[in-house]
């Protein structure tokens, strides 16, 4: 939160021309959420934003953060951030009087930065004209010598595979940091980062390495991060139809899968961990060949990174250009997030501490914008959740054997003694694993411990696991083991007949590279100093013994992200439920350490420090028509909970329901049913009964597959003659998000049951008994049994109803897409009139009473078919 005085406090435009809004007529709750988020912006606030599909969400983002983020960027730099913290006013005026006397530093370093740059295009164009002058002297074979570098490998590239000399500075380690000069360590940070020892790592001294690049300065951004990268180009498109699209800085950051532009090396890789450890090993110290896409001179990068801080830039044009400049696109994206005003990029990439120090990301003093959050806890756990199959274990177990075995006597500081520890736990886990698998008789149970507990029964509670998580981060290992085994992998093939070059795997091997990773992301999750908020979950799986490690608690990673940003900004068009989202992004209770936390700190943690704002639809009340329909044709109840779902003769009611409905809804309907396995079951009596038979004389059934994609075939049949069609899809599949039924695509949405988790799922069960305990004196660590909906205490089934009502909101909104849109939403089961949930739809649906109409089949296909004899033109 920030403090701010009338004075300092930015005052809040009034109109949608004060915004830049690129439309003339701008809805009225346009105007409403861009003041309401530039006031949270300006706060520094935590707000959640409700405003549904088809109200123009996207450019009340971006002009409402962008309008912000230039007058925040205008304001006099003494009064930016002086608040931001609880020293006494006039200590802070004594300390902006000091500044106010003195040279901006931010000023000072963007020109000492702006120097280098023109130092170094001026220096290396001064090295092209002469390497022009010299190839001419030389003839062409020298000249082709003395480009970046040859072709061939050293034969002592294996003195790569040796990890650099390692020194924790824990128990063990005889000699620690502190012993070491600056510069030394610098030599050492270098070298276990992988990278060319310069003279810049030993001598900081400007007078003595005018070629040292100066760090960057940073300036205060957006950060706007979304699920797909779909919808970040979605955001890109959006800023360019803007003002703000020609004069505002946006870089796009996603994965080397996305942005390599070596194509000699994307062909060799199968996956994602195989590029990136390829990657990184051809920027080895020491190697003659490296990537032809990172040039030695920094002019074609520079390059790139001036292209991208005068254009908005998505995915595609970052790798355009790059391939113009024949740069690399995945290190010029990270070059330009420092100057960039918008920085666009996928949830994983943001929620996680981990991969934004990767990236050289600081949130400090920025605004956070999560679109489409209503999955945002989901992500959250799914990120920081981690799985190792005894496959992994077992190849890594012989991996880093082989190694140590090898390499020991080369290995310098504490490396020995970190190295024999993986062995020790890797030799544990394998150990369990087998005994684990042995001992069922093929059956595939499924056993919950806490992380004490595992590590107790897998007798590797000695073993510090938090030095191990350590050790895998800060001395790359897992870098050299996968080079050594991909050494020994061409050795091997070379006395046998050799797989094609970029082959997959077969069946039955894994990658070193993703066995590794693997075992990095579990090791982090194991060895996180907090263990109460998760799981380990022990199964047979497809591929052997599993471990899951499970996240049940996503504060810690949000607390991070919050205490770090100024503002944090939740948007979606379904974030109803939102109560149970704060609970446990910010729970009042629980594993959220609050104890070194500022007072400024704990102001932002408070939950009741959030704002929460919903708007309604912009069509009008009388173009939507929802029901619930309790009974089908012949008064047979509609209600589908799991004991129901194996009664043919409610299947039946509920398929002569849909025909029924087919007879007066135009064009195309869209029926989500719970689970793919309902979807099959109904299928099948219908198709018995002649009931599929019947609703395709009216309109084409079209089905969604997990494996294919029916859309386009769904789209063509509602636009040709055929008068519409009903697509068959799941809730939480490819087609419940996403999607735009607009028009007559979507001119009815039919929900088939209610789609309540399965409760058979061992990771939703810790869950909900973790989010039950935490409103409790003492958080809960313990594994409990398996719930039922009856035995749920208030807060887990609060939960539970709000996952599974989250899901149909997100469904039921592929309809009614923008303010001249009509539809129907039809509920085809009794329970959704319960006051639990009907309080849980949206408030455009629900209405401000939170209930949604009633009624038999006769009455609701009688209001249905007044419904669609309307003119909705009027």
């Amino acid at each position: 939160m920030v403090d701010l005085t009338e004075e300092t406090r930015l005052a809040t435009p009034q109109s949608a021309a004060e915004f830049s809004f690129p439309i003339s007529t701008p809805y009225g709750i346009q105007v409403e959420f861009m003041q309401r988020l530039f006031e949270t912006l300006e706060r520094g606030e935590f707000g959640i934003f409700e405003s549904p599909t088809g109200t123009g969400k996207s450019l009340s983002i971006i002009c409402g953060s962008l309008t912000w983020l230039a007058h925040h960027h205008a304001r006099a730099p003494s009064t930016t951030d002086d608040n931001d913290d609880d020293r006494p006013s006039w200590v802070r005026d004594y300390e902006r009087k000091q500044r106010e006397s003195i040279a901006d530093p931010q000023a000072l370093a963007r020109e000492k930065y702006k120097k280098w740059v023109q130092r170094v295009r001026r220096n290396e164009s001064t090295e092209q004209r002469e390497r022009k002058q010299n190839a001419r002297r030389m003839g062409a074979v020298r000249a082709k010598a003395c480009k970046r570098g040859s072709e061939t490998e050293s034969p002592h590239d294996s003195d790569d595979e040796v990890v650099a000399e390692y020194h924790s500075g824990g128990e063990n380690d005889a000699m620690g940091d502190g012993e070491y000069s600056e510069s030394v360590r610098k030599l050492l940070k270098a070298r276990a980062n992988n990278r060319v020892v310069e003279d810049s790592d030993v001598d900081s001294d400007e007078d003595t390495d005018q070629d040292a690049e100066p760090e960057e300065p940073s300036i205060n951004k957006i950060f706007y991060a979304s699920r797909t990268h779909s919808q970040l180009q979605q955001f890109i498109a959006e800023i360019k139809r803007t003002k703000f699209g020609h004069a505002t800085p946006c870089v796009t950051l996603g994965s080397r899968m996305q942005l390599c532009t070596n194509d000699e090396v994307r062909s060799g890789c199968t996956s994602s961990a195989m590029l990136n450890e390829r990657c990184l090993e051809l920027q080895q110290s020491g190697r003659t060949k490296r990537c032809g896409q990172l040039p030695v001179q920094r002019t074609p990068m520079l390059d790139l990174k001036d292209h991208a801080h005068t254009h908005a830039m998505d995915i595609e044009d970052l790798v355009v250009q790059a391939r113009k400049l024949s740069v690399c696109a995945y290190y010029g994206a990270r070059a330009a997030v420092q100057q960039a005003h918008v920085v666009a990029l996928p949830y994983n990439m943001l929620l996680s501490r981990s991969a934004r120090e990767a990236l050289g990301v600081s949130l400090a003093g920025s605004v956070v914008i999560v679109d489409e959050a209503h999955n945002l806890v989901d992500t959250i756990l799914a990120t920081h959740s981690a799985l190792l199959d005894v496959r992994c274990v077992t190849m890594l177990l012989d991996l880093v054997q082989r190694y140590f075995k090898k390499y020991w006597p080369r290995l310098r500081g504490s490396n020995v003694v970190h190295i024999r520890r993986t062995i020790a736990l890797l030799r544990a886990l394998d150990k369990y694993m087998r005994a684990f698998g042995a001992t069922e008789d093929g059956a595939t149970p499924v056993v919950v411990k806490g992380v004490n507990e595992f590590l107790h029964d897998a007798h590797a509670d000695h073993i510090n696991v938090f030095t191990i998580d350590r050790y895998l981060r800060e001395s790359n290992i897992g870098r050299k083991l996968n080079m050594f085994a991909d050494r020994q992998t061409r050795s091997t093939n070379d006395a046998k007949r050799p797989r094609a070059q970029g082959a997959a795997p077969q069946a039955s091997e894994i990658a070193p590279a993703s066995a590794v990773a693997a075992l990095e992301a579990f090791i982090a999750g194991v060895g996180s100093p907090d263990r109460t908020g998760a799981r380990i979950v022990v199964r047979n799986g497809t591929h052997g013994v599993e471990l899951s490690y499970v996240l049940l608690d996503p504060s810690e990673a949000f607390g991070d992200l919050r205490r770090e940003a100024r503002a944090v900004v939740l948007a979606g068009g379904t974030m109803t439920p939102a109560t149970d989202v704060v609970e446990q992004l910010l729970p009042r209770f629980g594993r959220l350490s609050r104890d070194m936390c500022s007072p400024a700190e704990l102001k932002k943690l408070d939950p009741d420090q959030v704002q929460l704002f919903s708007w309604s639809h912009v069509v009008s009340p009388s173009h939507i028509c929802a029901l619930v329909i309790e009974s089908g044709p012949t008064n047979s109840p509609l209600r589908f909970a799991f004991q129901d779902q194996q009664n043919t003769a409610r299947i039946r009611e509920c398929g002569q329901a849909l025909a029924a409905l087919c007879n007066v809804i135009p064009g195309g309907i869209v029926v989500f049913f719970p689970s793919y396995a309902l979807l099959s079951k109904m299928l099948l009596v219908w198709r018995e009964n002649g009931i599929i038979e019947r609703i395709a004389r009216r309109k084409p059934v079209v089905t969604e597959d997990a494996h294919k994609d029916v859309l386009s075939e769904y789209v063509e049949h509602v636009r040709g003659q055929s008068g519409g069609a009903v697509l068959l899809s799941v809730v939480g599949g490819r087609l419940s998000e996403g999607i735009n039924f607009s028009d007559e695509l979507g001119r009815a949405v039919v929900m088939v049951g209610v789609p309540f988790p399965s409760l058979a799922s061992p990771e939703l069960n810790e869950r909900l008994a973790y989010y039950e305990s935490i409103g409790q004196s003492a958080v809960s660590t313990a594994v409990g049994p398996t719930p039922t909906q009856q035995s749920m205490g208030p807060r887990s089934r609060s939960l539970y109803e709000s996952l599974c009502m989250r899901a149909v909101n997100q469904s039921i909104g592929r309809a009614i897409r923008h303010r001249g849109d009509y539809a129907a939403i039809i509920f085809l089961d009794a329970r959704y009139a319960e006051p639990r949930i009907a309080r849980r739809l949206p408030a455009w649906i629900a209405g401000p009473d939170q209930t949604v109409s009633s009624c038999k089949f006769g009455p609701a296909l009688a209001r249905i078919s007044a419904f669609f004899k309307q003119d909705f033109s009027v």
